[in-house]
C-alpha cells in the first residue's frame, strides 16, 4: 500500500500524497494538511504502532523528534510513567516531495473519541484524568519543554492494542480511520483496564533554552491570553510563549471536558499592567467586578455537582489557580500536584475487569466479538 494513497480527495489538490512506500500500513488514522498518521504493524517486533509522516515543507522547522527523543531518554533513565506518548523510533524518508520526518510511536486513542461516542452520559472529569494529565505536563516541563497545543483532542489513553489478524483486512481501505469508532464497541474491554493518559502531538513543542518559540497554533478557545492579546490588540503574529501558557490551556481543557462553556478571560482576575492602556481605550466595559466573578464560579460549583464531579469546590479552586491572566502568577504543573484537591479527593478507581465510571455502554449495545461481527471489523486474536 502506498503511503498517502488513502488521503481524502479534497486534500489531494493542495497536499498531494507522499509517493513513498514504507511497507504494509494497516489503516490511515488521520489525514490533515501537515501530516498523515497511520496505524501500522511492525512485522519485526510483532506490534501495532502509529506512524506519523510529516509534510516535507514542515519537516525542517519541527522540533518534535528532538523533543520526543529527549523525553524518551529521560524516561528510560528514570524508569517513570510520564503519561506522555512513547516514541519507539524516528527517521527521515526522502520522496519526490522532499525529506519527511517519520515518527513511530505507540498508538493512542483520544479520550473524548473513545468515551463520549458510546457512553450514556457525557464524560466526567475524574481524579485519575486530572492527576495523570498534570503529572504528564509536569514531566514535560521538568525537562525544559513547552507543549504549545494542549486541548482535549490531544489527550489520549493507551490502548494495549490486541493483535490483529492481517488476513482479516481488505486489500485497501478508503477514508480515514476513527480509532474511537474502531475500538469504541470494544470499550468495556479497553476501558476496564487501568487508565493511563497520554499527552500527544508535540508538533508545536519546543525546547525552552532561550530559543525563539515557534508560531503558536493552539486553538483560540484554549490559547493563553499572552498569545491571544498580542495577536488581537497588537497584530503580532508570533508572540512569545512558554510553559506557563500550557498551564492556562490545561485549565480551559479541564473545564471543556465536562462540556461547560468557557468564558475564562472574563472571570480570571486582574488584567496585567502592560495591557491596561489598550483595555482602557476600548468603548465597552471589559472588567468583571469581584462580586460578579465569585457569582460565576459559584455557578460552576453547582454545575460540577450536578455532573457528579467529586469535590466541586476543590476543583473550582484548582482551576482558578490555573486560569490567571498574568502568566507570571500561574503555578507550575509540579505545584498543582500538591493542590489539596488531590489529597482530599478519592478519585475514580481503575480496577482491572471493572468498567471505569467514564464509560457505561447502553443496554443491548454489542461489544467485543459481537461488535466486530456486526460491523465487519477485522478479527482480533
Amino acid at each position: 500500500m502506498t503511503v498517502g494513497s488513502l488521503w481524502a480527495q479534497n486534500l489531494m489538490t493542495t497536499n498531494p500524497p507522499n509517493p513513498t512506500r514504507l511497507g504494509d500500513c494497516v489503516l490511515s488514522s488521520s489525514a490533515i494538511r501537515f501530516l498523515t498518521v497511520w496505524l501500522a504493524h511492525d512485522g519485526v517486533k510483532s506490534r501495532n504502532v502509529a506512524l506519523k509522516i510529516v509534510q516535507a515543507k514542515s519537516t525542517a522547522r519541527s522540533q518534535e523528534p528532538n523533543v520526543l527523543e529527549r523525553l524518551r531518554a529521560f524516561n528510560s533513565t528514570a524508569g517513570q510513567k510520564p503519561y506522555v506518548i512513547q516514541l519507539l523510533d524516528s527517521f527521515e524518508h526522502t520522496s519526490a516531495n522532499g525529506i519527511h520526518q517519520v515518527l513511530v510511536t505507540e498508538p493512542v486513542v483520544p479520550l473524548l473519541a473513545l468515551y463520549s461516542r458510546y457512553s450514556k452520559f457525557q464524560p466526567q472529569i475524574t481524579n485519575d484524568v486530572l492527576r495523570q494529565t498534570i503529572e504528564g505536563l509536569a514531566y514535560i516541563h521538568s525537562h525544559g519543554i513547552a507543549h504549545g497545543d494542549l486541548y482535549p483532542a490531544n489527550f489520549g489513553r493507551n490502548t494495549n492494542f490486541p493483535h490483529c489478524d492481517p488476513h482479516s483486512y481488505p486489500p485497501y481501505l478508503c477514508g480515514n480511520l476513527d480509532l474511537g469508532e474502531f475500538l469504541g464497541l470494544r470499550a468495556p474491554d479497553i476501558v476496564g483496564r487501568p487508565l493511563s493518559v497520554r499527552i500527544f502531538d508535540f508538533g508545536s513543542a519546543y525546547i525552552v533554552d532561550g530559543s525563539v518559540p515557534p508560531r503558536p497554533v493552539t486553538p483560540p478557545f484554549y490559547a493563553a491570553p499572552e498569545i491571544v492579546f498580542p495577536q488581537v490588540a497588537l497584530n503580532k503574529e508570533d508572540p512569545p510563549w512558554d510553559q506557563r501558557s500550557d498551564i492556562w490551556s490545561l485549565g480551559v481543557a479541564f473545564h471543556d471536558l465536562v462540556e461547560l462553556p468557557h468564558y475564562m478571560v472574563c472571570i480570571c482576575g486582574e488584567i496585567p499592567a502592560a495591557w491596561r492602556d489598550h483595555v482602557d481605550s476600548q468603548p465597552w466595559p471589559l472588567d468583571f467586578t469581584p462580586d460578579m466573578t465569585e457569582e460565576f464560579w459559584d455557578g460552576r460549583k453547582e454545575l460540577f455537582a450536578q455532573l457528579g464531579v467529586e469535590d466541586p469546590p476543590g476543583l473550582v479552586r484548582l482551576m482558578r489557580r490555573m486560569l490567571v491572566l498574568d502568566p507570571a502568577k500561574r503555578p507550575s504543573a509540579q505545584d498543582l500536584l500538591d493542590d489539596p484537591y488531590f489529597s482530599c479527593s478519592n478519585g475514580a478507581q481503575n480496577v482491572v475487569g471493572s468498567i471505569h465510571p467514564l464509560m457505561q455502554l447502553p443496554t443491548g449495545v454489542p461489544y467485543g466479538e459481537a461488535a466486530d461481527l456486526r460491523l465487519n471489523l477485522p478479527t482480533l486474536d
